[in-house]
This record gives structure tokens, C-alpha cells and sequence, in this order.
């Protein structure tokens, strides 16, 4: 895409708002952890975790990604809308801002139907079905439905938009066309799953987990990191962070086998974080060279800081698992704060990078021209 002043000032805005709902997202979760909050501080809602989380965090990074990648000014709708919603109940205006969630969700679902318009192929359309997922997750949320009845679909969104992601970068592998077909039933199949869940919840959601234990080996037989592990610098980390996350999935599927999918307690606890942190913020740190260049046109310079926060990311979740399992409130809270602070790590080292190169290129261009001054 394009950088003009116009573009910038609106993805700096995004992006800025999508952090936003970030770090209201992770407080909120440390209000549902127990921690006290000083009087002086503004009131977070701890309910609000979730839709923070999901919406005003990921709904709106996705939804900038794509809208940049189309590089159309109307598909910028969808993911403003839904960082409005952030903004709107962060202040206290709860159900004006479910309704914007909601519209937010079927622009970006708008958006990527569009874009398997203009291009059918089938990593498209799991994305679309992934932004889907999120309108259906955020039209329960609009109408007051319990949370533990839609949370599959909120789920989905990453998921399935992590799934096409991948299938589209795969390209480089070139996976055999009945490997591809096989990969776009499993997804159908996966789908069709989670609606059987509002039917009989934990038959559908053992078939659910049964299914992507199989994309995640999938993935794992195909993906282009099982070639850029032997790699150096970010592409070696992004294979380590990809790899990491498939093997949350099977560690998920196992769990949901083995379970079922409660609707509240350790053991949904438990669960919803192999997935949300497990793997999908495996899959952010892994992209995270990838997407930020293509947003701010800016090379995040790599450094081997980046596998703190990684390990620390897997191994405090390993604490809040057994915590969640053993009924050991002391270790799964520690866990929780550690996870926490991993993905605090990794933005914090990333907005240095940022800025470190930026100066770096700004001090290597002053000295140029002052060269070219005093050398005419």
C-alpha cells in the first residue's frame, strides 16, 4: 500500500487504539485474577476482558490488516467501527458500543468476502468465514447472551484467519492440490462442529477438538516453518513461534477430548488459554516482523531479546494450566501475571526496535546530507 499522510495518520490512529484495547484487554484480566485496582484508577469493567480482547484488540489489528492489504478508504469502515466500540465501552456507553462491535464484525466480514471476490481462493474464504464467526459471536454478545454459549465463535475469528493466513503463505511449499482440499474440508468440518456445540455441547466440542488436532498436524506437515527453522534472525524465530503454537493446538484438542468444554471454571479457564495465549499469541509474535512492516513501512530490526518473552509466554502458561488442573489459585495466578508480562515484553521490545531504527536511519541520513554539504 500506499503511504501517504492520509493513510499514516489513520493507521497510526488504528493501531494506537488497537493497543489500547490491548492493554484495557490485559487489565481487565487482572481484575478477574483478583488484583486490586487503586481507588484513583478508571474503572475497568473485569467482564470486559473478553470482548476487549477479541474486538478492540484483535478485531481491530485484523481488520486494519486487511483493509491495508485491499488499500481501499471504505474498507477502513470495519475496523474504525470496531475500535470505536472500545473507546465507547471503556467510557461506560456498554451497549452503543456492542452495537458498533457488531457492525464492525460484518464489515470486516464484508471486506473479506470482497477480497475472495476479487480472488476465489479458498484461504480467502476460511478468512471470510472467520470474520463471520466474529459477527455471529458479536450478535449473541449484542443481544446479552451468556458468554460461555458464543465463545467457539470468538475463538474462530483468529483461528480461522490464522488457518487461511497460513494456507495462503503456503503457497511457497506448494502442498499437493488434494492436501489443499483435504485442508478446506477439515476447516468446513471444524465449522460445522462448533454449531453442533449448541446442540450437544461437549459432543460437538470433543469433534471440534478431535478436528484440529488434524489441522494442526496438518500444518505442521506443510507449513513453510518446518524448511525456516534451520534459518537465522526473524525467520527462525517466526518458525520456533509458528511450531510452538500447532503444538498448543494438539495440547488444546487433547484437553477438549479429554474434558469437554465446560462453561465456566478452571477447566474453561484452562482451555480458552491454550487457545487464546497458547496459540494465538504465538502466531502474533510470529507475524510480528511480518505485519508491522506492512502497516508502517518500517523494518523492526531483530534480536535475540525476543525469545524472553517467548519462553516466558509458553512456560507461564504451562503454571496456569497445571493451576487451572490441580485447583492451585496461587500458580494459575501466577501464571496468569506472567503471561501477562511476556506480551508486555514483546510489545515493549518491539515499540524499542521501532524506535532505535528510526533514529538509527534519521542520524545515517543527517550525516549524507552533511556530507554532500561538505563535499559538493
Amino acid at each position: 500500500m500506499k503511504f501517504t499522510k492520509y493513510t499514516t495518520a489513520i493507521l497510526v490512529g488504528l493501531l494506537l487504539l488497537a493497543a489500547g484495547g490491548l492493554v484495557s484487554g490485559l487489565y481487565a484480566g487482572l481484575l478477574r485474577l483478583g488484583f486490586s485496582a487503586p481507588v484513583t484508577a478508571y474503572p475497568v469493567s473485569p467482564v470486559a476482558h473478553g470482548p476487549l480482547m477479541i474486538n478492540g484488540f484483535l478485531g481491530t489489528l485484523i481488520g486494519v490488516e486487511r483493509a491495508a492489504a485491499l488499500d481501499k478508504k471504505w474498507a477502513y469502515a470495519a475496523p474504525v467501527f470496531i475500535a470505536l466500540s472500545t473507546l465507547l465501552m471503556l467510557t461506560g456507553y456498554q451497549q452503543p458500543g456492542r452495537w458498533l462491535m457488531m457492525l464492525g464484525s460484518i464489515g470486516l466480514t464484508g471486506v473479506m468476502i470482497y477480497l475472495y471476490y476479487l480472488q476465489p481462493k479458498i484461504y480467502h474464504l476460511i478468512m471470510a468465514a472467520g470474520a463471520a464467526s466474529l459477527a455471529v459471536g458479536n450478535t449473541a454478545f449484542l443481544f446479552h447472551y451468556p458468554v460461555y454459549v458464543f465463545v467457539a465463535w470468538w475463538a474462530a475469528f483468529p483461528m480461522l484467519t490464522i488457518f487461511g493466513e497460513r494456507l495462503e503463505l503456503n503457497r511457497i511449499m506448494r502442498p499437493p492440490e488434494k492436501a489443499r482440499k483435504l485442508f478446506g474440508l477439515l476447516i468446513f468440518l471444524w465449522i460445522l462442529a462448533l454449531v453442533t456445540t449448541h446442540v450437544d455441547r461437549d459432543a460437538g466440542w470433543r469433534l471440534a477438538s478431535l478436528l484440529l488436532m488434524v489441522i494442526a498436524a496438518w500444518l505442521i506437515r506443510y507449513d513453510v516453518a518446518r524448511r525456516t527453522i534451520k534459518a537465522a534472525g526473524w525467520t527462525r524465530y517466526s518458525a520456533i513461534s509458528l511450531l510452538t503454537g500447532y503444538g498448543w493446538l494438539i495440547a488444546g484438542g487433547l484437553f477438549g477430548i479429554w474434558r469437554g468444554f465446560p462453561t465456566a471454571g478452571p477447566i474453561y479457564d484452562a482451555l480458552l488459554h491454550m487457545i487464546f495465549v497458547g496459540f494465538v499469541f504465538s502466531m502474533i509474535f510470529a507475524h510480528a516482523s511480518v505485519i508491522i512492516p506492512s502497516l508502517s513501512g518500517k523494518l523492526v530490526a531483530y534480536h535475540n531479546y525476543f525469545y524472553l518473552p517467548l519462553i516466558l509466554l509458553h512456560l507461564f502458561l504451562v503454571f496456569r494450566v497445571m493451576g487451572d488442573l490441580a485447583w492451585w489459585p496461587a500458580v494459575r495466578k501466577a501464571g496468569s501475571y506472567g503471561n501477562i508480562v511476556a506480551i508486555l515484553l514483546f510489545l515493549g521490545g518491539i515499540a524499542v526496535r521501532l524506535i532505535t531504527t528510526t533514529a538509527a536511519s534519521r542520524r545515517e541520513t543527517a550525516a549524507r546530507v552533511l556530507e554532500t554539504v561538505n563535499n559538493p
